[in-house]
């Protein structure tokens, strides 16, 4: 027998060792770990962008009007709104589109 777990179990003991979350705070982290996990996505693609194009990250802050403090932090994930990565990517010479998806329909938002 295997000494590691399958996904499923290690949810399951996690879920048993906390019996007092409810389904709806559990369905709140996951989505909350999701939009961390994308935010840093779109971070690391604005990053590798930026460095293609051989721009410093002070660059960048000159060019959106932020410091380069924030664009490391923008970098790392911490995005707190899409008008942030809008301006970032714009220059960048790059656009961020939007699109909400529902059950099986796709819909173009900005």
């Amino acid at each position: 027998m295997s000494q590691y777990s399958s996904w499923t179990e290690a949810k399951r003991r996690m879920r048993e060792n906390q019996p007092a979350v409810s389904d709806a705070e559990w369905e709140s982290r996951k989505q909350t770990a999701r939009t961390a996990t994308e935010a840093y996505v779109v971070g690391h693609h604005l990053r590798e962008i930026r460095e293609e194009q051989g721009l410093t990250q002070a660059q960048v802050a000159e060019a959106v009007g932020i410091s380069q403090a924030r664009v490391s932090q923008i970098e790392r994930g911490e995005i707190h709104n899409l008008e942030t990565m809008r301006t970032y990517a714009e220059a960048l010479g790059a656009r961020i589109t939007v699109t909400i998806e529902y059950g099986d329909r796709t819909a173009g938002a900005a």
